[in-house]
């Protein structure tokens, strides 16, 4: 007869990845085939919190975007990529780190805002294509 303890004492059991459904031992902060964070401590480590968020921003840019995510990167990245410009109009000549730095981070959003919309227009326009 086997109780709950023994369950989960096999050595097979491990945490599932929930992007590529790989098995992954269960001490795994990221998955071993994808590099999705897995578990409870992925996000625990500075180093790790960043790897995971650039994850996701990857997964947005790379692969084929859903609506929902095309939409959140227009909400996170969009006043980024407005704010920029219409600060080199309103402030001062003196203050040119903060340009530099606002300027900076506009062109990103904006690269991460046209990476995201690009894949999304191409790879609906594919799948409609493979339907039809």
């Amino acid at each position: 007869m086997s109780t709950e303890s023994d369950t989960h004492s096999h050595p097979e059991d491990g945490v599932i990845c929930p992007k590529c459904l790989l098995s992954n031992s269960t001490t795994a902060a990221f998955c071993a085939e994808c590099g999705a964070p897995i578990g409870m401590i992925a996000t625990t480590d500075p180093i790790q919190h960043i790897h995971a968020e650039g994850f996701a921003y990857r997964a947005a840019v790379d692969g084929p975007p859903s609506r929902i995510v095309l939409i959140g990167m227009w909400l996170l990245f969009g006043p980024f990529a407005l704010v920029g410009p219409s600060l080199l109009l309103s402030l001062p000549s003196a203050r040119v780190p903060e340009l530099v730095a606002w300027n900076v981070a506009s062109a990103c959003a904006l690269v991460v805002l046209f990476r995201t919309t690009r894949n999304y227009i191409v790879k609906s326009r594919l799948a409609h294509d493979r339907s039809a």
